[in-house]
């Protein structure tokens, strides 16, 4: 049985989402979630969805029964330290074999408390006992997906670093493509009985494949969207705080998520939709995760292009120029 965390976030919801194309894997398939709407799709085609309190022990006892493999998607939610510490010793209680950890590349930051959330998972896992894998994907290329309504209406990108600072944004399919091979076997798409053990203990670092920086992403959008005007700002990160949260106010965002909602209840898992998706409204633990992130990298030029997602899947990764051509008609500016 594999268990995947974080169900109602996002990148839980896309591991979920990913793996489930494979019906056989949908009965041997347990998600845990707080939020039970986006999830309702997953337990019509089959799927094990648990509606937990991740702080109590008892509903995770009942969710670990029979589980070989837990995914631990860490969320947005304020309390992820603490919820994936539970997480940790129940499983180490329950006999669960293996953990992979999708963690975040800011993790190795000693200086942004959002950031440290991070380390501090990983410690929780390592310590663990259970044989673990960590992953941490750089900026993953759907984040943009909440700046579409910025985009659409003010035609500029607006980030919290310089237009000449570099980063390495990966696609979120490329993440759930590096997890599928870890825990499925590559020719008949099986549960694994235990990990590889190459990959066992291993830290993974899943960036796109190629550095891009400010300038170079408005250039990238207003090519997808044949807008030449589309400019590169950059703002103070309390701009980029104020802007998110406010995204709550704006009725043409809600009513894209309102209609993104409407899609989840009918998804077949066959076209890797999941990428297409804004989600949610960011939280405000998102919010900080990803003002820390751009100081970090501003700070640090930190975000660095690592070939560890081609090396495990065998695939080329998704370029920032696909994601935008994909996309363009999200962030094509109002006439």
């Amino acid at each position: 049985m594999l268990l995947i965390t974080g169900a109602d976030q996002y990148v839980g919801f896309s591991i979920v989402s990913h793996l489930a194309r494979y019906e056989h894997l949908r009965p041997l398939t347990r998600v845990l979630c707080q939020n039970k709407a986006p999830c309702l799709n997953f337990a019509n085609k089959g799927i094990d969805v648990r509606q937990v309190d991740y702080s109590h022990p008892n509903h995770l006892s009942l969710a670990m029964r029979g589980v070989d493999h837990i995914i631990l998607a860490v969320g947005n939610e304020k309390d992820r330290v603490a919820n994936a510490k539970h997480l940790c010793q129940i499983a180490a209680q329950s006999g669960v074999k293996s953990i992979i950890c999708i963690s975040h590349v800011g993790a190795v930051s000693g200086v942004h408390e959002s950031l440290q959330h991070y380390a501090l998972i990983e410690e929780e896992v390592i310590n663990s006992e259970l044989q673990w894998t960590i992953i941490r994907p750089d900026w993953i290329q759907q984040n943009f997906h909440l700046w579409a309504a910025l985009v659409e209406k003010h035609r500029h990108l607006a980030l919290p670093m310089a237009e000449n600072t570099e980063i390495c944004p990966i696609d979120i399919s490329d993440i759930c493509n590096v997890v599928e091979q870890l825990v499925l076997d590559p020719k008949e798409k099986r549960l694994v009985d235990s990990l590889d053990n190459d990959h066992i203990d291993q830290v993974y670092t899943l960036t796109g494949p190629a550095m891009i920086n400010g300038k170079q992403l408005a250039d990238s959008l207003s090519e997808a969207t044949g807008y030449d005007k589309m400019v590169y700002r950059h703002v103070r990160p309390m701009d980029l705080n104020y802007y998110l949260n406010e995204l709550r106010k704006d009725i043409w965002f809600d009513a894209r998520l309102k209609q993104e909602r409407a899609q989840l209840y009918r998804d077949s898992f066959d076209n890797d939709s999941y990428r297409s998706k804004a989600f949610a409204i960011p939280t405000a633990t998102q919010i900080q995760t990803f003002v820390d992130y751009f100081d970090w990298v501003t700070k640090t030029a930190s975000s660095i292009c690592v070939p560890h997602a081609p090396m495990i899947t065998s695939m080329p990764s998704r370029s920032i120029d696909d994601f935008f051509k994909e996309n363009a008609n999200s962030f094509k500016p109002r006439v």
